[in-house]
């Protein structure tokens, strides 16, 4: 969704786009910068991944296991990771609740519209 009209949204009111039967999400994006609302299933995982855009992730619900690089951490509502640029990253949604995430890209994913 991208609405420069409008600059307002509310996630509530915008379609889920499935990407497998384990994870869908939300998106909205301007010209540099893109949100992406990820729900990952509870014991589902985004497999390793890169791509040229730098990332934010904040953990919204669940408790999830996230790789970057070499790095691996267990993270909770609250917390959040740093994903730079081409560095393998992946997560895990762990025990009975599904993830919820917010993504931050940019520049934006040209490839998720």
């Amino acid at each position: 969704m991208k609405n420069l009209e409008n600059p307002f949204f509310n996630w509530d009111e915008l379609d889920w786009i499935v990407v497998d039967e384990n994870i869908r999400r939300k998106q909205i994006w301007l010209d540099k910068l893109m949100h992406v609302l990820v729900e990952i299933k509870a014991g589902a995982t985004a497999p390793l991944r890169n791509h040229p855009h730098e990332q934010t992730g904040y953990i919204l619900q669940g408790r999830v296991k996230v790789t970057v690089g070499e790095y691996e951490k267990i993270l909770t509502p609250g917390s959040g990771y740093l994903v730079p640029h081409l560095s393998a990253h992946g997560v895990q949604a762990l025990g009975e609740e599904d993830a919820l995430i917010l993504d931050t890209f940019t520049p934006q994913r040209e490839d998720f519209k």
